[in-house]
This record gives C-alpha cells, sequence and structure tokens, in this order.
C-alpha cells in the first residue's frame, strides 16, 4: 500500500473512531435524560439502544486498532473495548428482559414496559421516552404475569394498578405518570 493510500486510511480511521464516540456520547447523554433511542417496530422487535451503541463501540474498536502498530496496544484497546460492550450487555445475557405493549384507548400513544420500566414510544418509532418504573417485592414482574390494570384519565394521565408481590390476589399498589400525547 502506497503512503497516500495509507495516509487516507488513517485519516478516515480517525474521522470514524471520533464520529463514533461522539455518537457514543449524544446516546449516553439522551439515555441519562430518560430517552432511549429504538429503530423500527415497538420492542422486543428492531434496533435498541443497546444494540447502536455496542455497534458503534465495535466501529471504534476496529478505528482505533487500524491507529496502532504494537499488537500490545490493540490488544488493551481489544480487552477494554469488549469490557465496555460485555458489562452493559450482561443483564440482557444473563436474564431475558419482558417485553409488555399496549396502547391508549383510540390506539393514539403506544408504550412498552421493559420489566419494570414504563416508556413512551415516539410516533417515529425512533426513540422512546422514560415514564415511570414499577415498584415490586423481590424482582416480581406483573406485567409478564398479566397482573396489572391500566386506567385512563383525561388529560393524559395512566393511572396503573399492579400486584406488588406473586403470592399476593389483588392488585395492591398503584402508580400514576402523566403522558404525552401527539
Amino acid at each position: 500500500m502506497g503512503k497516500s493510500n495509507k495516509k487516507e486510511f488513517l485519516k478516515m480511521a480517525i474521522i470514524t473512531f471520533m464520529t463514533s464516540i461522539l455518537l457514543l456520547f449524544t446516546l449516553l447523554t439522551l439515555q441519562i435524560n430518560g430517552v432511549l433511542v429504538h429503530i423500527g417496530v415497538a420492542p422486543p422487535s428492531g434496533i435498541s439502544h443497546l444494540a447502536l451503541s455496542n455497534s458503534l463501540f465495535i466501529v471504534a474498536i476496529l478505528s482505533l486498532i487500524y491507529l496502532f502498530e504494537d499488537k500490545g496496544i490493540k490488544g488493551m484497546i481489544i480487552a477494554i473495548g469488549a469490557f465496555f460492550i460485555i458489562v452493559p450487555s450482561l443483564p440482557n445475557l444473563l436474564f431475558e428482559a419482558e417485553y409488555t405493549n399496549f396502547s391508549s384507548p383510540g390506539s393514539k400513544e403506544e408504550f412498552v414496559v421493559i420489566d419494570t420500566r414504563l416508556y413512551q414510544l415516539s410516533n417515529s418509532r425512533l426513540y422512546m421516552t422514560y415514564l415511570t418504573s414499577i415498584s415490586t417485592d423481590d424482582g416480581y414482574r406483573p406485567f409478564s404475569d398479566g397482573a396489572y390494570k391500566l386506567e385512563w384519565e383525561e388529560p393524559n394521565q395512566l393511572i396503573i394498578h399492579y400486584k406488588f408481590d406473586y403470592t399476593s390476589d389483588y392488585l395492591d399498589k398503584e402508580i400514576s405518570t402523566k403522558y404525552k400525547v401527539k
């Protein structure tokens, strides 16, 4: 490979690395503010926030590897990159997330509960916004068990009645949240 081609590849590797890092920080900022990017149909289908993050990490790692000649440094980059991919993915690898999808009356707004976190899906299906968490006993997931009832109040108020733990015979807890009307 000629010197000019190598310089072009180095330049592209730097641009790709910087773009990946910028997009990763953007995803992190969105996540901190309760917005998860989700492209496509409602979860669990589509491309998730975690899948996008992992893809950007892989692109950043490959770009960074290309910039260094030393095998030891390349090995460290791969190890650190693998750590940043595996650690956030570990809960999903060990425990299968439970998804429950539902719509508001008239199907104007769509929602998804992932385990015990409630999100509202955007009309564009590019992201979902965190609304609230459902607290339960010992990791019980009332939505996957069908142990809940939804109550819709105007304007844009959702009240969720649910079981706090699996031994209960009643929907003994209640949580209320506002959602955005589109």
